[in-house]
């Protein structure tokens, strides 16, 4: 994963303790002993409105200059969405599509971390369809406290600057805060999509079923023999290779950045 840049996002209520600010000056000290540094912003926002003009104003700068940064996101929420200092609120659907524009504009780049929840959610709003919204998601699995994160993200981020390594990152993280945090990565999220896909949508039953339904309802356009359903199921299932293979280069950016075939490597495990 390349990075250039932490920004650090702001829209922690006033009166509270702002470990937004805390943690962009740590983390700015620490970048200064790196070579090469990168360079620790911060940026507040008070409302949904102000986070959704901010997005795409990062990935306009990084088609335009390189930019690439760690997107880190201090607010409240939980795990449908975040909550802005103003009480406004903004779900991963609306999320999902101005975050995938940036982590297309940063060639699949772009870590986000939030101090809100673990973003779970964001798989649900996931389909065949979609592209990777993100190279990477961390956040707490719980409730937790300021110290907590502090501690938490100055060893995640700590250990970022010295190696670069996001994995590497997240796993000195999760010694100092066992089981507290959790990262996303898109491979775990390709493989949960496409799982749920499998149970829902591809066992022999299901297969079937969509046979028989469109059986009894053939496209408007469609000329030849009646359909059968079990040649129909068949069909699916030899195809179910071809689906995957379309998905996985999709959702990883394949068609847009060729070298992502041999980044991104993915197992096909046939049913």
């Amino acid at each position: 994963m390349r990075f250039n840049q932490i920004l650090i996002v702001d829209s922690i209520p006033a009166g509270e303790r702002n470990t937004a600010r805390e943690l962009y000056q740590d983390v700015g000290l620490r970048a200064q002993v790196s070579a090469p540094a990168p360079e620790v912003r911060y940026r507040r926002v008070e409302s949904q409105d102000e986070f959704l003009t901010l997005l795409p104003e990062l990935a306009a700068a990084a088609s335009a200059t390189g930019d690439i940064p760690v997107l880190h996101i201090e607010c409240h929420g939980n795990d449908d969405g975040l909550a802005f200092s103003d009480g406004s609120f903004v779900t991963w659907v609306d999320l999902k599509g101005p975050l995938t524009t940036l982590n297309i504009a940063t060639a699949m780049n772009l870590l986000v971390v939030v101090a809100a929840c673990d973003g779970s959610a964001l798989t649900s709003t996931l389909g065949l369809v979609d592209r990777a919204p993100v190279h990477g998601l961390i956040g707490p699995t719980r409730a937790v406290t300021p110290e907590e994160l502090m501690r938490a993200y100055l060893e995640l981020y700590g250990t970022l600057i010295r190696t670069r390594s996001a994995r590497e990152a997240v796993e000195a993280m999760l010694r100092a805060t066992s089981d507290t945090f959790v990262y996303r990565a898109a491979q775990w999220l390709f493989q949960y999509v496409w799982d749920h896909y499998q149970e829902t949508h591809e066992t022999p039953e299901a297969r079937l079923e969509r046979g028989i339904k469109m059986a009894a309802n053939p496209p408007a356009d469609y000329v030849g023999p009646p359909l059968q359903p079990e040649i129909f199921a068949q069909a699916l299932a030899e195809r179910n290779r071809e689906f995957f293979d379309a998905f996985r280069r999709k959702f990883f950016l394949c068609d847009l950045f060729p070298e992502h075939e041999t980044r991104f490597p993915v197992r096909y495990d046939a049913r």
